[in-house]
């Protein structure tokens, strides 16, 4: 497997550049209200920018935390010395592909409520998934829905089809037999003398096909809410825009022509 740490995050989409350019300009002002209802009907257009930025800032905290996946599963040694008992090799890499698993299912999560909130389609959440996000963008927005559909099929290489997860857990470690190495992973913990099974190779090939499908997954769902966000830049900037002329502080922030290069 790569050494190399990557840096994931949502810098190089153009939406970023000009979200953080509206806060900015606005924060640059002392504006004390005393509640939520009296800074949104005072200053609609920066209540809407702070809403899409707390839902920017959760998509990107996402891709932040799928970096630790990777570190994870270069650790340098395994069974992974814990002070109660060491952690296995099964349980370890088991543990890595449900964090990953969790990871992919939160960021789908977040890219809905970030298109919920930017279009304010107003789902309520236990209505927000992919079918009714679908109804609500084929005709307006099809190249949007197109995005969300990537998004929302990462993680699926690793998991097992819905019987054998029925029956084992979700987790598919790609040992060609998981129950065999769950079952040498826990004996070598356990100071088992091991012949006849290569334990050691069985989980360099495992965590090698784990890395190489996370990272693909992960580069995959990146490029996907990259072109989400700046799908979504232009008509974030038209309603900012529109807000911002009944706004009662009169800071107003246009952003044409405000496109940061790639």
């Amino acid at each position: 497997m790569e050494t190399d740490y990557y840096w994931w995050d949502l810098e190089e989409s153009n939406f970023k550049a000009v979200l953080y350019d509206s806060i900015n300009t606005y924060f640059l002002h002392d504006h004390p209200y005393k509640d939520w209802e009296e800074f949104s009907t005072a200053d609609p257009h920066m209540a809407y920018a702070h809403l899409t930025y707390v839902r920017f800032d959760a998509l990107e905290q996402q891709f932040v935390d799928l970096r630790v996946i990777p570190q994870m599963l270069g650790a340098k040694e395994v069974p992974l010395p814990s002070l109660v008992q060491d952690i296995n090799r099964y349980d370890w890499l088991k543990s890595i592909v449900d964090l990953a698993l969790f990871r992919f299912a939160s960021l789908r999560d977040i890219a809905y409520h970030f298109v919920n909130e930017v279009l304010e389609i107003n789902l309520p959440d236990h209505k927000l998934n992919i079918k009714q996000l679908g109804k609500a963008l084929k005709d307006e927005y099809p190249e949007i829905l197109e995005q969300l559909k990537i998004i929302d099929k990462t993680g699926i290489p690793l998991r097992q089809d819905r019987n054998e997860r029925a029956h084992k857990g979700f987790c598919k470690l790609y040992t060609e037999d998981d129950q065999m190495f769950k079952s040498m992973a826990w004996s070598e913990a356990q100071g088992v003398c091991i012949t006849g099974y290569d334990l050691k190779a069985t989980y360099e090939k495992s965590r090698d096909k784990i890395y190489k499908l996370v990272v693909k997954e992960v580069k995959e769902a990146l490029h996907a809410c990259v072109e989400l966000v700046d799908l979504l830049y232009v008509h974030y900037r038209d309603k900012h825009d529109a807000l911002s002329k009944n706004s009662r502080s009169g800071v107003s922030h246009h952003f044409h022509g405000h496109h940061r290069e790639r």
